[in-house]
This record gives structure tokens, C-alpha cells and sequence, in this order.
């Protein structure tokens, strides 16, 4: 009986944890697209004084662009390009690299984890989806909870012949040495499935990869770029905000009252002069007494506190009141919360792809060892002049000059070719002009 209860216990706190995902997953979209609540009540009728300033948005775009803003190299041997690098840019190159991995990011920044899909049969390329968390369960080992034993992908859509609403299921789940894939489609209400589809999938590894985009210890589930507490932060800003513009609606302008007298009794001339009928009259104009200022400071106060809850800097969203030339130390301390939270997104989403890489190669037939080392490059812009300085005296040091060239944002093989093509060339011209002089002579 006891053990009946605990059982019925435990299952009634996972499906309230799953609810309770879902839930802040649909939140969260609503948030990044502007339609969260407003802070203000509405009533029929008058004017609606309400500002949602959309900071979620702005600021997972940010985050975004600084993680995959920029084209991130893939490289297995150095000094090289092998016919694996050559496999796999071809692989990206048709899933559109740059943007499928902003996507991706994107996606992990709303709901906290990121997951991608490998679409794959013997005889066909590669594809890579990007898969919506709110359609994925997962089951976890019962000792280990970084160990994924089976997966469902599950979301609702519409029969293209019938054109009535369906549920379409995807299992994922271990069978012997790899993994079974099973295909099943239902009615709108889910309630009963049948299977369409099997594919046996020949690996170990599964046909999905996934990462947290910010590290949750004892989590599977990742951290979004938006938690609760910055969304109340924000809640409390557009609230503020939302007020002082409702102030101003009421009493921006100035308002005209009179005593002692009836509208029948103020004239106004032709040179515009009002005229009371008595001296006990009064006419005079109501107007605000204050500038809110302190209502402007506690919403600077509270702009800044949500940039700061955020990691995100004000100057990285194109405020440079007060900020003159800059050196690059300072530049990487006004940056430093950005940049530190994007290099700690590059270790997530960054061990992700190098598995993807790896799971890529081993179907393309090069075997399932290869790991790819990553080329991010400079997250924040540097003087073109004093870095090539600098690589000079790095140069004389003894730094090689593909790494030179990887911190310039180019690929070391990519223009070793290039030189290459261009030796040729110049020798085949001077050949050119050579044979030309001879035969002049």
C-alpha cells in the first residue's frame, strides 16, 4: 500500500513538472514575441497607456549574435584541408550553416535547451531540423541524469488529405547495439496512435543531439536567457513605464478652471483678451506641479538593474551617451558580462556540435572518432592596424601563423590555397613574359 502511494506520488510530480515546462516554455515564446500581459488593466473605452518594452527580444538577439553572429570554423587537422573538413562543410553547407545554428541558439535561449534532430537514410545526405523542445520528451536513466535512454517527439498538425487536424509521434528508442525509430500518427485528440513507419538506426549514438544553453547543475533542462526573475524585473519596468506615460496623458497640458463666473460670461475680444464680468472672478490654468523626476529615475534604475540581471550592457544595445574612444581593455570591461556569458555558451553549444561532427562523419563513413576542434572568432571588434601590429610581435615570438591568421577571422587552409593559386600564376605570367622577350630579341 505504501509503496502503491509513494509510486502515485512520484508519478503526479513528474506529469506537474512536465505541465510546468510546457507551460514556461509557451510563456517564454509569448514573452520573446511581445505578447506577454500588460501592465496596466484595460478598460473599455479609454485610452490604453500600456508599453511593453520588448527587452526579452532584444536581448536574446544579442545574445544570439554574439554567439553565432559570426562564421564559426570546424577544423580536424591543422595546417590541412582533409576529405573529412571537405565532408562536413559540405554537410552545413547544405543545412545552412550560419543560419540553422542561429536558430538553434535562438531556440535554447527561449526554453533553456537545444535540440537537433539528424534526418538520415543509407544513400542520402545528411539533414539537420531544429526541433522544438515544447515537442520533446525524454526518459531519463534512473542513476544518471545527464544519460538520455529514449526520446518522443510529439506535436500536433494537419492531414494534408483530409485536411483534418492530426497528432503526429516520433520513439526513439534503444534496440540492441542502436536505436529504433518509430513513426505513428492519431487522431486530434492523441488518444490512440498507430504506427506508419520503422527505421532501424545502425549506431550507438542517437539521431538526435541536445545541450543545455546555460548550464542548471542536477538539471537535464537547461536555463533560458529569460528566467522568471528577469521577466518580473522587466514586468515591474514596462509597469513604471506604462504609468508615467498615463500621467502625462492626464495631465501633460495644462488645464483652464474659473470660479464666479458661467460659460455665458467669459468674452473674448477680438485681440484675444479674455474678460471676467467681476472683480471676484478667476481664471486661471492647472498644471503639473512635478517633472516625475523621481518616476524617470526609478525607471533609469530599473533599465539598468534589467541589463545588468540580464548580462547584457547597455552600450551593447547602442547606447554610447557618456562613452568616448575607447581602448580595447576597456572596451572587453564595459563588455565583460556579455562576453563572459557568451564564452560560457560556447561550451555548450560548442561540445554539442562537435558531437553533431562527430555523429555526421561516422554516416558519412569516416568512422565515429573524429572530433572537430571549433574556430570561434574575436567577439568584439579590434583596430584593424594595432591588431596586425600586435600579430607581428606575436609572430617574432613564435606564435605560428595560423593561429595569426585564425585571430584575423580567416581560415588557414582556405588561404594557403589561395597563395598557392596566386605562386602559380605569377610564375606562369613571368614565364609568359620571358618567352615573349626572346622571341622579340
Amino acid at each position: 500500500m505504501i509503496e502503491n502511494y509513494l509510486m502515485s506520488a512520484l508519478q503526479d510530480t513528474v506529469r506537474m513538472t512536465e505541465q510546468d515546462r510546457l507551460e514556461k516554455f509557451r510563456r517564454n515564446w509569448e514573452i520573446y514575441y511581445g505578447k506577454g500581459p500588460k501592465p496596466l488593466k484595460v478598460v473599455s473605452g479609454q485610452a490604453d497607456d500600456n508599453l511593453r518594452m520588448n527587452f526579452a527580444h532584444m536581448f536574446i538577439d544579442k545574445g544570439v549574435a554574439f554567439l553565432f553572429g559570426k562564421e564559426v570554423g570546424f577544423e580536424l587537422t591543422e595546417g590541412e584541408t582533409t576529405p573529412e573538413e571537405e565532408y562536413l562543410d559540405s554537410v552545413w553547407q547544405a543545412n545552412r550553416k550560419m543560419s540553422l545554428l542561429q536558430k538553434l541558439a535562438t531556440s535554447g535561449a527561449v526554453c533553456g535547451t537545444a535540440f537537433v534532430k539528424i534526418l538520415w537514410k543509407p544513400g542520402m545526405d545528411a539533414r539537420l531540423i531544429i526541433c522544438d523542445p515544447e515537442t520533446v520528451s525524454v526518459t531519463l536513466a534512473e542513476d544518471d541524469i545527464d544519460k538520455v535512454v529514449s526520446y518522443r517527439i510529439r506535436y500536433p498538425s494537419v492531414d494534408p488529405n483530409t485536411k483534418k487536424p492530426i497528432v503526429i509521434q516520433q520513439l526513439i528508442e534503444p534496440d540492441g547495439l542502436g536505436w529504433m525509430i518509430t513513426d505513428q500518427r492519431g487522431d486530434a485528440s492523441g488518444g490512440s496512435m498507430r504506427t506508419v513507419g520503422e527505421q532501424k538506426w545502425p549506431y550507438a549514438f542517437a539521431p538526435i543531439v541536445h545541450c543545455q544553453n546555460m548550464i542548471a547543475p542536477h538539471e537535464f533542462w537547461g536555463m533560458s536567457d529569460i528566467e522568471d526573475d528577469l521577466v518580473e524585473a522587466i514586468d515591474k519596468e514596462n509597469f513604471t513605464v506604462s504609468n508615467i506615460l498615463k500621467i502625462l496623458r492626464y495631465h501633460a497640458h495644462p488645464k483652464t478652471w474659473a470660479r464666479g463666473v458661467g460659460k455665458a460670461d467669459v468674452r473674448v475680444n477680438a485681440d484675444e483678451l479674455i474678460l471676467l464680468p467681476n472683480d471676484n472672478s478667476t481664471l486661471q490654468n492647472l498644471e503639473m506641479q512635478s517633472d516625475l523626476a523621481s518616476s524617470i529615475q526609478m525607471h533609469k534604475e530599473l533599465k539598468q538593474f534589467v541589463h545588468e540581471l540580464a548580462r547584457v550592457p547597455e552600450v551593447a544595445t547602442g547606447k554610447v551617451e557618456s562613452v568616448g574612444q575607447l581602448s580595447g581593455v576597456a572596451l572587453e570591461i564595459l563588455y565583460q558580462p556579455l562576453i563572459e556569458k557568451t564564452e560560457a555558451k560556447r561550451v555548450t553549444y560548442g561540445e554539442m556540435i562537435v558531437e553533431l561532427n562527430r555523429r555526421l562523419l561516422a554516416l558519412g563513413g569516416y568512422g565515429d572518432e573524429n572530433y572537430t576542434q571549433l574556430r570561434w572568432q574575436d567577439l568584439l571588434p579590434k583596430d584593424a592596424l594595432t591588431q596586425a601590429s600586435a600579430a607581428l610581435s606575436m609572430k617574432q615570438l613564435g606564435v605560428s601563423g595560423d593561429t595569426l591568421i585564425q585571430e584575423f577571422g580567416y581560415d588557414p587552409d582556405v588561404e594557403r590555397e589561395k597563395k598557392s593559386k596566386e605562386l602559380v600564376l605569377g610564375q606562369a605570367l613571368t614565364q609568359a613574359f620571358d618567352q615573349d622577350a626572346q622571341e622579340t630579341e
